[in-house]
């Protein structure tokens, strides 16, 4: 080979590997830009990815937000729920108070005028409708010396203070009752009385027990005082008519337990039926010793319990009399008892012999509106007395059907008539 042949073949392997040199160039740019290209599209893809996790956690994070605000929301409502439950169940238990309390509930304003009313208070108060006594001045319920005690106690209550007192006003429908009140200050936010507070319980049952235990003092103070009396004469018609001391001593101790027992039968509201004809006996066994001394004749008529203490107590006051002033005041004296029942009434009869001359009474007591008004009164009957010169007598005719249905005489009744004759 000649050295032009070596050198034109070095010429063209020079070129063939420029040419190679190129190509391979240009494939490795192409490469570089296909790796270029696809790490383009792998770091797009990334983002997207990447976008897309952060959109994923963003809507997890607001889903979590979400469901925690819900869970606030659910549990703030069932708060709510449970807060309105309460204060529904409060407001009924305090509306159940206010109605089925026994106490008159008022609210007042600073000028002492009614605002409000408990449902409890107006039954008590019986009224229908409040409105009719709203804005009324609360102390003109109220009169004589209790208007000025409900102003006083208003006072107290708008200083501050709690006032209180007892009284009487009747209520709207006019029946009188006893109330025992309290008014009280309703201060505000700043401590400032704001309204008053008047609280009324009816303690009409109260005074009532405490009049009556007053007329049975009074009751038994006249009891003990014909007691002692009875007892007196007991002992001197005993040992008047007794041959012997013993047997003096015998009659007084017999005569003295007869007084107890008849005692009792006043006394025992729960005593059973009893015919007439063992009243008259028992009620007047304490004052005679001598059947002499007394006669008794009528008609069986079973009595109820009630009609037979009124009857015993009629019997009580005749015989005490009689002991005191009448026909047992002296040795001879005697007393003629009778009673029949002539179609529906009964007619029962006291009649006194041989005691000392009878003179009207000059002041009509106690004992003689006993017989003539209250105990009469009690069998639906009337009764007569008659001061004969000759002897006391007393008539009572009452209906038979009333002493089955009688109402016994109470100690208010009592003290009526004694208020009556002290009038008198």
């Amino acid at each position: 080979m000649t050295e032009n042949d070596a050198d034109r073949q070095l010429a063209e392997l020079r070129v063939e590997n420029e040419r190679l040199r190129g190509l391979l160039r240009q494939r490795g740019i192409e490469a570089a830009d296909a790796a270029l290209v696809s790490s383009r599209k792998d770091y797009q893809h990334e983002r997207e990815l990447a976008t897309e996790q952060a959109r994923t956690i963003q809507a997890e994070h607001r889903a979590d937000a979400q469901a925690e605000r819900a869970d606030r929301a659910l549990t703030q409502r069932n708060d709510l729920s449970a807060i309105h439950a309460a204060l529904v169940s409060n407001a009924e238990f305090n509306r159940q108070i206010l109605e089925n309390s026994t106490d008159c509930i008022k609210v007042l304003d600073l000028e002492g005028r009614l605002e409000f009313m408990s449902a409890g208070g107006m039954r008590i108060m019986e009224i229908d409708d409040f409105s009719r006594f709203m804005a009324c001045p609360w102390v003109e319920f109220w009169h004589g010396e209790y208007r000025e005690k409900a102003q006083q106690a208003v006072g107290a209550a708008k200083a501050g203070d709690v006032g209180q007192f007892e009284g009487q006003t009747p209520t709207a429908k006019g029946n009188m009752r006893w109330w025992e009140v309290i008014v009280s200050p309703v201060r505000g936010r700043d401590g400032a009385v704001e309204k008053l507070l008047s609280i009324s319980r009816d303690i009409t049952a109260r005074h009532e027990a405490d009049h009556r235990q007053r007329v049975l003092f009074e009751e038994m103070h006249h009891r003990v005082k014909n007691t002692l009396t009875t007892i007196i004469g007991i002992v001197q018609q005993s040992f008047r008519n007794a041959p012997s001391m013993a047997e003096a001593e015998s009659a007084v101790c017999e005569r003295l337990f007869a007084l107890g027992t008849a005692h009792d039968l006043l006394i025992r509201n729960e005593w059973i039926s009893a015919d007439l004809r063992d009243v008259v006996t028992g009620a007047l066994s304490a004052y005679v010793g001598e059947t002499a001394l007394v006669t008794a004749k009528g008609d069986s008529l079973q009595l109820t319990s009630r009609a037979a203490l009124t009857v015993a107590m009629l019997l009580n006051e005749l015989a005490t009399n009689a002991v005191k002033y009448g026909a047992w005041a002296t040795k001879n004296g005697h007393v003629e008892i009778g009673w029949q029942v002539e179609g529906d009434e009964l007619r029962f009869c006291w009649h006194e012999h041989h005691g000392p001359c009878v003179e009207p009474p000059k002041r009509c007591g106690f004992g003689t509106r006993l017989l003539q008004e209250l105990l009469p009164d009690a069998l639906a009957g009337t009764a007569t007395l008659h001061y004969e010169p000759s002897g006391f007598i007393f008539e009572l005719h009452a209906p038979v059907a009333s002493l089955t249905t009688l109402t016994l005489v109470t100690e208010t009744d009592i003290s009526r008539a004694k208020l009556r004759g002290r009038r008198q």
